[in-house]
């Protein structure tokens, strides 16, 4: 019988250390530091031919720098630049970085905006210039998109009643100073969609005609096409508008009923692009008119004008139905963490091999005297075929705390042919570990899953799993420091791991 036993142990041993990745290289203490600016939503990192990638970077002598490093973690070359890094993206075959001119802790960045290119092979410095010129008096709210293949680059930017200065409010009137300003904030003056060529001029500037309804959402399509979805709730609709011109009116709007109770109730609006031509999916968040927390998932086809859509209501019967059917691919990963409905909200949608992934989990910030911190539960990943029939339900089992900025708190994916890799940051104890997983994407199967190996990283560092590097062969994950309140840079080690 302790025969039997010690080999089923060592069966079970062998397993999963056959799951673990194998480590390749790692930097514990690279020349430069990350920007404090890494988690930025605009992008901090580009993937470059021939298994490189290029990263915005702190140094000493410099406002940042990109650098750049190869498959086996070698620095090829490194660029000092100047002004407040916002983006980074491939641009007409170079490395595009766009910079505020100024930036300030209490009145934000300015509104100047200045566009490097960088040849993606050396780092040389091909031209800059100043690309956009704002308001000095108002916030205004830039996004930058690129294209994956880096044939388009646009910028829109969001005009809003919040004056550029420092709001301090006395104790007696600061709720009603922070009132006023949520709502100039929200309050939008004009939108304004550029696009640039290789020379970075604006050849095309455009208002666009907004689709009605209060909350919105602005988004790019893989074929260059400029896209506004709003929620219209007094009218039960979801209006979704695409643009392929300077022209400000859409080329068509397609309205998906949405039985949302008021404006207030919409969580979020999330979009993904097909690689199709003109058909693109919007994901929306809300609470119905029963008062139940819904989603509404949608394919639309933009040459026909017409949409499929599915509704998923998150009960309490619906989550105890989920959370039953959960099957742990093995017992190391079996504590499901996913029942606090008031906190769903969906964190992620995309296509991947014609099956529609959209993920969803409970995130909400708690205070003590500890301080502030945001907790994540696990990650439920709902796929759809292409006529949005539901394939399978399946789980990342994880619990995550972070700071309130929820550093490392979302999930970060990769597709290999019918394969999806799957990485999150998981809470340890005191330390932070890391989940690696592999699903099979017509099933929905967990085919693998085990915790990354960091014998040479710091137990305190999180995986920035916005800004994982997925190879041919390997990944790099950059683990980064925890983010202090006034932090310009985070210290980081780079760790890279075979498939």
């Amino acid at each position: 019988m302790k025969i039997k036993l010690m080999f089923s142990l060592l069966l079970v041993f062998l397993q999963f250390n056959a799951f673990t990745q194998q480590q390749i290289n790692v930097i514990k203490k690279p020349t430069w530091n990350i920007r404090a600016s890494y988690d930025s939503k605009y992008g901090s990192k580009v993937d470059l031919s021939g298994n490189a990638i290029a990263m915005i970077v702190d140094v000493p002598n410099a406002d940042f720098a990109v650098v750049t490093i190869d498959d086996k973690l070698s620095q090829k070359w490194i660029t000092e630049l100047s002004g407040f890094p916002m983006a980074i993206g491939k641009f007409k075959n170079n490395i595009m970085v766009i910079a505020a001119t100024d930036h300030s802790y209490f009145k934000s960045f300015s509104n100047q905006f200045k566009a490097y290119l960088l040849e993606e092979k050396t780092g040389k410095l091909i031209s800059d210039k100043i690309i956009y010129d704002g308001s000095k008096d108002f916030v205004e709210m830039p996004e930058f998109f690129f294209s994956e293949d880096g044939t388009y680059f646009k910028m829109a930017t969001r005009l809003t009643s919040l004056k550029r200065k420092v709001h301090i409010g006395l104790p007696i009137v600061g709720f009603f100073t922070a009132l006023k300003m949520d709502k100039d904030f929200n309050e939008s003056q004009s939108y304004t969609v550029i696009d640039f060529n290789d020379r970075l001029e604006q050849i095309q500037k455009m208002e666009p005609d907004m689709p009605d309804g209060d909350t919105w959402k602005a988004s790019c399509g893989d074929d260059g096409s400029f896209i506004i979805s709003t929620v219209d709730a007094s009218k039960g609709k979801c209006n979704v508008a695409i643009y392929l011109s300077s022209s400000p009116s859409p080329l068509k709007t397609v309205s998906i009923p949405v039985d949302a109770f008021n404006q207030e109730d919409i969580s979020s609006i999330t979009f993904a692009s097909s690689k199709k031509p003109l058909i693109n999916y919007i994901g929306i968040f809300y609470k119905n008119a029963n008062k139940e927390r819904s989603t509404l998932i949608a394919r639309i086809d933009f040459n026909s004008g017409t949409f499929t859509s599915i509704k998923e209501v998150f009960d309490k019967a619906h989550l105890k139905e989920l959370q039953k059917s959960f099957v742990p691919a093995n017992k190391k990963f079996d504590d499901l963490d996913f029942s606090e409905i008031k906190y769903l909200n969906i964190r992620h949608i995309s296509e991947y091999n014609n099956t529609l992934i959209v993920t969803i989990s409970p995130k909400y910030s708690v205070s003590s005297s500890h301080g502030s911190f945001t907790s994540e539960g696990s990650v439920l990943m709902n796929g759809y075929d292409a006529q949005m029939k539901p394939l399978y339900h399946q789980f990342l089992p994880r619990t995550y705390l972070s700071r309130n900025m929820g550093e490392g708190s979302d999930v970060s994916f990769n597709q290999t042919e019918n394969t999806l890799r799957i990485l999150a940051n998981q809470s340890d104890g005191g330390s932070i570990a890391t989940v690696y997983a592999e699903m099979d994407l017509g099933s929905g199967t967990i085919n693998k899953i085990n915790m990354i190996p960091k014998d040479d990283i710091k137990s305190s560092y999180y995986a920035n799993t916005g800004s994982i590097s997925w190879l041919n062969n390997s990944f790099i994950i950059p683990f980064v420091e925890r983010m202090g309140i006034f932090s310009k840079k985070v210290d980081l080690q780079l760790l890279q791991l075979k498939y």
